[in-house]
């Protein structure tokens, strides 16, 4: 299956880019704390133009490392004043590969500390941070990494829904079922539905401690 996120038309002014990436660095290196203190939790998603759009693409290896070595240093800035409150937090830099559009910045505490525990399933797999595809970044190295996994989640009466519309075939849907790491069937107010999990890449979840 092709990667909706792979980077295929060519894409001019990479010099205009690289400073898109300055200018959104600056915009979110300050945490706001009077809108973290009434929502309890804030995050940063990678909005640079043209990759965060409707239809995502990923940006091409090199200009990836920029933009993670501008997350680290927005990372960096909202753990030290954060540090300040004297309160137990949660602050984590989510990697995604390959689908590294999809990365983010995420801050929670007080009645939200816990609330993204639960976000990904943990990988059984056991492989190293690939530190080696990102570089010299400085400050990568103060980072602790744990191995996710980014999944598409497909219910299962969406699913049957799907087929009379022709939005799936039946045989579509059986091949997700096959695909699927794991399922959990769920009682939920119009009955049992059935939630299957199915692997699109990794994620990498990383905090400094």
């Amino acid at each position: 299956m092709a990667n909706p996120f792979s980077n295929k038309k060519k894409i001019r002014g990479w010099k205009r880019k690289i400073k898109q990436i300055e200018q959104w660095k600056q915009r979110h290196i300050d945490l706001d704390l009077e809108q973290l203190s009434f929502n309890n939790r804030n995050y940063v998603k990678i909005w640079i133009d043209p990759f965060y759009r409707l239809t995502r693409r990923n940006p091409p290896m090199w200009f990836s490392r920029l933009i993670l070595e501008a997350m680290i240093e927005i990372y960096q800035s909202w753990f030290l004043q954060i540090k300040r409150l004297n309160e137990p937090f949660y602050l984590k830099i989510w990697l995604y590969n390959p689908n590294f559009i999809q990365s983010q910045i995420v801050i929670a505490f007080r009645e939200y500390i816990n609330y993204y525990d639960n976000t990904f399933d943990t990988s059984n797999e056991v492989k190293a941070f690939p530190s080696e595809w990102y570089g010299s970044i400085a400050g990568l190295e103060q980072f602790k990494w744990l191995l996710a996994i980014d999944s598409n989640k497909y219910w299962l009466s969406e699913l049957k829904e799907d087929i009379p519309l022709g939005f799936k075939t039946a045989k579509g849907v059986e091949v997700i079922k096959n695909k699927a790491y794991k399922c959990d069937t769920l009682t939920l107010n119009y009955g049992e539905d059935t939630v299957y999990s199915v692997k699109v890449g990794d994620v990498w979840i990383g905090e400094i401690i």
